[in-house]
């Protein structure tokens, strides 16, 4: 859903929605994780112009690999830390003097 400075300039009507702290905090992390505001993230939901149903999986199922692969590169540098503090320990100890 595009925005144009006069879907911006028309937009004077204010609607208030009572949530719970949960659903408050709930909507927030979708539209966090949609790339929008709460605003333009709530119209696109009431207005129908949010992800489809698959488009919804397909980004759960992004997430998903992201997240794997995030714990994969945080095992492999733990690995590589280990690694390097091994060769740091097995370096002679140079005399001082």
């Amino acid at each position: 859903m595009s925005t144009t400075a006069e879907d911006t300039a028309a937009r004077a009507t204010r609607l208030s929605v009572l949530v719970s702290a949960s659903e408050g905090a709930e909507i927030s992390r979708r539209a966090e994780e949609a790339g929008l505001s709460v605003s333009a993230y709530l119209r696109a939901q009431a207005l129908g112009t949010g992800l489809s149903e698959t488009e919804t999986e397909a980004m759960a199922i992004f997430d998903r690999l992201l997240d794997d692969m995030a714990a994969r590169v945080e095992a492999a540098n733990a690995g590589l830390a280990a690694a390097l503090g091994r060769m740091d320990a097995a370096k002679p100890e140079r005399a001082s003097g």
